[in-house]
This record gives C-alpha cells, structure tokens and sequence, in this order.
C-alpha cells in the first residue's frame, strides 16, 4: 500500500488530536470510576477500544469515500439484517434487547448502523438536482432513516432510536425544506406526542417528570439525576481531584462510568475541566461544519452534516440529562463514555 503524501499533509492532525484528547479524558475518568487497570477491567477495555478505533480509522482514510457511498446500499441493507438478527437472537441488557455476543465480548450493532444511515440518506439526497425536497423526496429519506429506527425501537432501545432522527433533520435541512412541510411537520409532532406519551412505558413517562421534580421520587427515578447534580456541583471550579469524588469513588453516582461519566468528569476536574471538554467537543464540530462547507461535492457536505448532527445530538442530550435539564435517556457522550460499539462508530 502506498501512501499519498497530499492527503497526509491535508489530514486535520488537529481534528484527530482533538478526538484523542477527549478519548484520554473519558479513559481516565472511567479509571476513576471502576478501579483496574487489566484488559478485564472497564479502563483496560476502553483503552483496547480506542485501539481499534484508531485501525479503524487508518482503514477507513485509506479509501475514497465515494466507495463507500457507490456500495452504501450492500452496506444499509447488511446493517438492516444484523438489526433484524439482533432483534431475533440478540442479547438483553437494561431491558434492551440491543446487543450481539461475540464470545466474551458485546457488540451493538445499531450504533455502527448510524453511520450506514448517514451514507445511504446523503447519497440518495446527493442525486436530487432541485433547490427544495418535494414530498416524494421526503417520504423515502424518511423511510431510509427511520427503517432502522424502527428497528432500534422493538428492540427496546428508545434512547438509541431517537438518536436517528436528527441524521433525517439536518441532511433533510441542508437540501432546501419548503415552509409548508416544515410546519406540517410540527403540527403532526404537537397532535402526535399525547398518543406517543400514552405509549411510553412506566419508567420512560417517570424519567421526564423527574427533569421537572426529581425530588418527588428522590431514591428510585430521581436518584440518578439528584447524584448527578450534587456530584457537578460538589466540584466547584477546579475540582475535588484525580479519584477524589465522593459521589463516583462510594459509588452513590450510577452508571458513572457510561452515561454519567460526565459527571464524574465535572466532580474531579470541576468548572474549568468541564469547559475543556466541552470545548474539544465545540472544536470537533466546528472542524466537521467546516469539512462539510469545503467538501468538492454534495454527497461529502452531506456525510459530514449527518455525522454533525449525530455527534452534536449525543453530546447536547448526554450534557443536558447528566445536568438534570433532560431526562435520562440511555445517550453515551460521544469518546468519553465506556462502550466498544459506541466510540469505534
């Protein structure tokens, strides 16, 4: 294989070093967190993960991303199978049925077919030569998007799900909506969300009540968020330090190593930490919105704004729960949370 030293030079080294700077935050947090340091412990694992992802990603630059995008549909209908398959033999955790076992090891396959997703929509929009989407154009986006969706959804998996919808959005967005359909769409969204209320389970209607009032069911729904609060809080500006949280080293602070890592992130490196992050994730996405202005064609503006909105969703959502301004949702911050699956997609 040889190397073409133009693309080298105009790799965003930045960009990556970014991406390994939020990657070493979130291993170390999870360090904090769950002790050990093996290839059996959770900090062992992610840095195996990072790994991966990292072979991955050379894999990956190596080829146009137009082979990608002229064999997405091999890649889209393969991602629908495993979904099915998942759906059929998969392996239930937290009540997901989401996961496929691989000998020791769990792998969740709606989180690599997010990626197919952005592809197969962006190619698919990069062939419509009008300035707006008509309604054709929009039902078989939809259809593309939310097939595996709906998929995510009967396996149990509601948090993932609705992780698809802003990939839909954002390239639906970027290829001209008329106002009609816009509004359309939110009038159907106000008339639908009692039915979909009316659907949820028990817990899932409890999770938003507790954004408003976690204090009414502070040892059970609003426990998490209540943990999670006092822990950001509890930091203060610098930080309580390296393995120095109360709330993530006696263990009062839940899936502190998932979900709520950010928590654990803001309890030891306080304030000033939390806006390091933070703005790596700012820097990540402003070079991403970048990618997509300078791309040389559309389907490449539209793989990068999908792979934006993705990303940015995950961390708006994580942020905003681990806060206590949304309910908890089951999203990973992207990089930093624990998870295989998850940081190589």
């Amino acid at each position: 294989m040889t190397v073409d030293r133009r693309q080298v030079i105009s790799f965003d080294w930045f960009w990556l070093l970014a991406l390994l700077a939020l990657a070493a935050f979130g291993a170390l947090a999870i360090w904090s967190a769950r002790p050990g340091t093996g290839l059996d412990s959770y900090f062992g694992r992610q840095l195996l993960y990072i790994g991966i992802g990292l072979a991955v990603l050379l894999v990956a630059v190596a080829f146009d991303y137009h082979f990608y995008s002229d064999y997405i549909i091999l890649f889209y209908l393969g991602g629908i199978a495993v979904l099915v398959l998942t759906l059929v033999t998969g392996r239930t955790i937290h009540n997901s049925k989401s996961w496929i076992s691989l000998g020791s090891v769990a792998l969740q396959p709606s989180e690599l077919v997010k990626v197919a997703a952005i592809v197969a929509l962006a190619k698919y929009y990069s062939g419509i030569e009008r300035d707006y989407l008509d309604l054709r154009d929009l039902i078989v986006g939809g259809l593309i998007v939310f097939a595996p969706m709906l998929l995510v959804v009967a396996q149990g998996d509601l948090g993932t799900a609705v992780t698809f919808a802003p990939i839909f959005v954002a390239i639906a967005f970027m290829m001209g909506l008329r106002r009609k359909y816009v509004l359309v769409s939110i009038l159907a969204v106000v008339v639908a969300s009692p039915v979909a209320w009316m659907t949820l389970k028990e817990y899932q209607r409890g999770r938003i009540q507790m954004v408003f009032k976690p204090e009414l069911d502070p040892h059970h729904l609003g426990y998490q968020t209540i943990q999670s609060e006092i822990a950001i809080g509890s930091g203060r500006f610098l930080g309580k330090g390296f393995k120095q949280g109360s709330q993530s080293q006696l263990g009062f602070l839940p899936a502190r190593h998932t979900d709520f890592v950010f928590a654990v992130l803001s309890e030891e490196r306080g304030f000033a930490g939390s806006i390091v992050v933070l703005s790596l994730f700012l820097f990540v996405s402003v070079r991403l919105l970048r990618t997509a202005r300078e791309s040389k064609d559309r389907v490449g503006a539209l793989v990068a704004t999908g792979v934006l909105a993705l990303f940015l969703f995950h961390v708006m959502i994580n942020v905003g729960m681990v806060v206590g301004l949304l309910p908890i949702a089951g999203i990973p911050l992207p990089l930093v949370s624990a998870g295989g699956s998850s940081l190589i997609a």
